[in-house]
């Protein structure tokens, strides 16, 4: 097993039937692969791509891999309805979340005023001359979404049985280790060292949305990362963690923060629709749904 940090999180690289060497060498790929993408679309450095993108005062012509991560936000935003809207940059800047995180980093006294409502409908994108026109108001933010394309990207470069997991962002490639199948567990999000449930898994991909690991207060009010498109604001919803298995990591990212965005009834419903698609939500009550294409393992 291979690791490296990156986008905020710890990467992990296994390949079990591969030498301890390829295994280390592959390792090394995966690293390029995602400090190729934190370079490009990180919020929090200023010679990004990205925040080039986001501080443009008119038409910008973007490298092909922003023109293909913006078309695949683009879909999956008219897949949600808008629920995943990576327009949300400036509510998190309001939010607090204006630099990387780290336990305490964001805490502030002051409250600002609050941006207007931004969509991505408001960015222009020309496919042809891989040009993006953005509103003045709208600041993209395509962290989540981006580590899981990471992931995807970064699976490609491998042949055979292994399993790339960013921070949560899992791509599980192969029948596993012992030919039985991934296991995947679920952590309660209330203690982290008890585990709900544990999922086998099959050339699939997983990943959670939950506000308990990015956590912080402004003034009085705590403060969490998954803004609710709908409102610019931190959602306000009964569910405390959403896990979502799809086929690549950025379905599974764009329909996780979808479904925490909707709360339990109406988010299961919506998971429930998505074909190919499972998941386990968990309620604030502590109360746990399993929804869809899931193969949960006996206890």
């Amino acid at each position: 097993m291979g690791s490296f940090r990156a986008m905020g999180t710890e990467v992990t690289v296994l390949a079990p039937h591969q030498s301890e060497r390829d295994e280390a060498a592959l390792t090394e790929r995966v690293a390029a692969v995602f400090e190729d993408a934190e370079r490009r679309f990180s919020r929090f450095r200023l010679d990004s791509e990205l925040s080039a993108l986001n501080r443009a005062e008119g038409a910008v012509r973007v490298s092909r891999a922003m023109l293909d991560t913006l078309l695949a936000a683009r879909s999956f935003v008219a897949r949600t309805r808008g629920l995943f809207d990576p327009a949300v940059g400036a509510s998190l800047i309001a939010s607090g979340y204006d630099r990387s995180f780290a336990p305490g980093a964001l805490d502030r006294d002051e409250y600002p005023a609050w941006p207007a409502r931004a969509r991505f409908d408001e960015v222009q994108i020309d496919e042809a001359d891989g040009v993006v026109l953005r509103a003045a108001h709208v600041k993209l933010d395509l962290g989540g979404f981006v580590k899981g394309l990471t992931a995807d990207r970064a699976a490609r470069l491998v042949e055979g049985v292994a399993a790339i997991d960013a921070g949560g962002d899992a791509v599980l490639r192969g029948d596993g280790p012992d030919g039985d199948g991934w296991l995947v567990d679920v952590e309660d999000p209330a203690d982290a060292t008890r585990v709900l449930l544990t999922l086998r898994l099959r050339d699939r991909a997983v990943a959670t949305s939950a506000p308990n690991r990015r956590r912080w207060h402004l003034g009085a009010r705590a403060m969490h990362h998954l803004i609710d498109p709908r409102t610019g604001q931190p959602a306000s919803t009964d569910l405390a963690q959403a896990t979502v298995v799809a086929s690549c990591a950025a379905e599974a990212e764009a329909l996780a923060k979808a479904v925490f965005v909707l709360g339990a009834s109406e988010g299961a419903r919506f998971l429930a629709a998505q074909p190919g698609c499972g998941g386990v939500l968990v309620e604030g009550s502590g109360a746990v749904r399993c929804v869809g294409e899931l193969e949960v393992c006996d206890a």
